[in-house]
């Protein structure tokens, strides 16, 4: 088993963005898709550089039971005010239930992993995910490889 925490805002993959740029030789249009959100790239290189720090095995090749759980930061208005201001409030949530999108969160994770752990996110065959608000956020990784009965 294979387990490490990321530390940090976890980011989103998946939403893509095109831009038309025209082939100066040619005169066609051409389609560039990039990443829609700026904190993509530097959320899933945090995630690899932490998953290569913790992992020095070989690469997994068989099916993968992927569990990942993402720590949001509490907003303000989770919290009293005056007095009680650094008191939860009674009715705070626990879970996140606004964006980022959970799938899209995993994909990140999913994509960053590939060629760390695994071979390729498509042998991920079990997943367990969740998303919480705590003190501090990031995301908890545990990956185990399943033998086949």
């Amino acid at each position: 088993m294979i387990e490490f925490f990321v530390p940090g805002i976890p980011a989103s993959a998946g939403s893509k963005t095109g831009f038309p740029v025209k082939n100066k030789k040619t005169g066609r249009i051409k389609v560039i898709m990039a990443p829609a959100s700026k904190k993509q790239k530097p959320w899933m290189a945090k995630v690899a550089s932490i998953a290569s720090e913790s992992y020095l095995g070989k690469l997994l090749y068989g099916p993968i039971d992927l569990r990942v759980i993402f720590y949001f930061h509490r907003p303000k208005s989770h919290f009293g005010t005056g007095k009680n201001s650094g008191k939860l409030k009674s009715n705070a949530p626990i879970y996140v239930t606004k964006k980022p999108d959970l799938t899209k969160l995993v994909r990140a994770v999913e994509d960053a992993l590939t060629g760390i752990i695994w071979k390729d996110d498509s042998q991920v065959v079990m997943q367990s995910t969740g998303k919480f608000f705590c003190d501090k956020p990031g995301a908890k990784i545990i990956i185990k490889e399943l033998t086949e009965p």
